[in-house]
């Protein structure tokens, strides 16, 4: 076989989805997975040094629907997550889609139940944006029912076309291929802007949508299984309410503000500064939950929700409810926690101070401190926060002039 067409011809006349072992010694494995991306490679984009062509019949049992991909190394090096293209089987073998597509793992794996809509949500996005007139913008068919790979690979697709067996040229697969690159290099140059970070991408465009997020009793068995240590969880903690207390002297500023200069685990950091921000909000869930039943309000309280989960893009965790004036109403919580046993200064970010403004006094600063205690301390304020802390600039973004 010496064009692409003839690859494509030989898969749809001898691959067998029959759910057996994917095989190296199936004569079609390494057809699939190294002979056929290497000729694509040469033929079309031999000279995208960062770009990786690969195939699969499936790992451990062999898939209903074979694909041979092309990934933009910068965005994503394998098939579960990020963006990128790929040629995809149909279940029956009648024909085959070049596509434009996302790794639906990532959904699984980030939104869960919300996988598919927030996939969806995204895939529009970029449907949208996109100004080509020659790809389709349909869903896909590869055969495959709800709930199977196949149907995953349909809701992530923001691209395709489609060549029924025996209806295609080997040019203008090449084409075709020319003319995908194109646009996948163009969502590149988009991507670059947040460094190549493909889920930050995802959080700003699921920001705009209005969407289902956690409810608060889903959310604290999530958090559970994020905290690592089962001992930890097993513990039961009680927040106890501390008035705020004013601290407008900047006497000892020096040892209040400077950082001591260390060598800085930062991987362990995060894991800690997570696995605390995750008991924390924990406790305000709970707390939030129990205070509207409390109220009377069940039906309130089960509409507690856990925003951050799905992004920090919003400048809150949690969307609860309380009495604003003479009504219940919609509030948006931001939760600070240290395990600290003092309430010490805390960092804020630029969207949190903007939300506070822009919520006003449905917006809820709700500080815990003290988070390993069987009686972490908190309190809560509302409104801007500018009104109620002193805000110190530390960090600045910058770029050259």
């Amino acid at each position: 076989m010496n064009t692409i067409k003839q690859y494509f011809d030989y898969i749809l006349d001898n691959y067998s989805n029959g759910h057996k072992m994917a095989e190296r010694s199936d004569p079609i494995y390494p057809l699939l997975c190294s002979e056929l991306p290497f000729l694509l490679k040469t033929n079309v984009f031999q000279h995208k040094n960062n770009f990786i062509c690969t195939g699969s019949c499936g790992v451990g049992q062999k898939t209903d629907f074979p694909w041979v991909a092309v990934f933009n190394s910068n965005i994503t090096r394998t098939a579960t997550k990020g963006v990128y293209i790929v040629y995809l089987f149909k279940k029956d073998l009648s024909g085959f889609y070049l596509t434009l597509i996302q790794g639906i793992t990532y959904y699984q794996n980030t939104y869960k139940r919300d996988k598919y809509t927030c996939a969806r949500k995204v895939a529009q996005y970029f449907k949208d944006e996109i100004a080509d007139p020659y790809f389709s913008k349909d869903l896909i068919d590869l055969g495959g029912t709800k709930g199977t790979l196949g149907y995953g690979y349909q809701q992530t697709t923001i691209l395709s076309k489609y060549y029924a067996k025996g209806n295609y040229t080997n040019s203008e697969l090449e084409e075709d291929l020319k003319k995908m690159i194109k646009i996948y290099d163009e969502i590149e140059g988009v991507l670059a802007i947040y460094n190549y970070q493909y889920e930050k991408a995802v959080d700003i465009i699921l920001a705009d949508y209005e969407k289902p997020f956690t409810p608060a009793i889903e959310a604290i068995e999530e958090i559970n299984k994020e905290i690592t240590s089962p001992l930890d969880v097993n513990v039961v903690r009680t927040l106890q309410y501390v008035a705020p207390v004013s601290r407008p002297t900047r006497k000892y500023a020096k040892l209040r503000d400077c950082e001591v200069i260390k060598k800085t685990d930062y991987v362990q950091k995060a894991k800690t500064d997570a696995e605390i921000g995750e008991l924390g909000e924990k406790l305000a869930l709970e707390y939030e939950v129990d205070r509207l039943t409390s109220l009377g309000r069940p039906d309130l309280a089960a509409q507690v929700r856990r925003v951050s989960i799905k992004s920090d893009a919003f400048g809150y965790d949690i969307e609860s409810f309380a009495m604003i004036g003479t009504e219940f109403k919609k509030i948006f919580i931001e939760v600070k926690t240290t395990i600290n046993k003092l309430d010490v200064d805390f960092q804020v970010s630029k969207n949190e101070v903007e939300t506070s403004n822009a919520k006003k006094e449905l917006f809820c600063l709700f500080r815990i401190y003290d988070a390993k205690n069987v009686a972490p301390k908190f309190y809560q304020v509302f409104g801007k926060l500018d009104e109620h802390f002193v805000l110190n600039p530390i960090t600045y973004m910058a770029h050259y002039k």
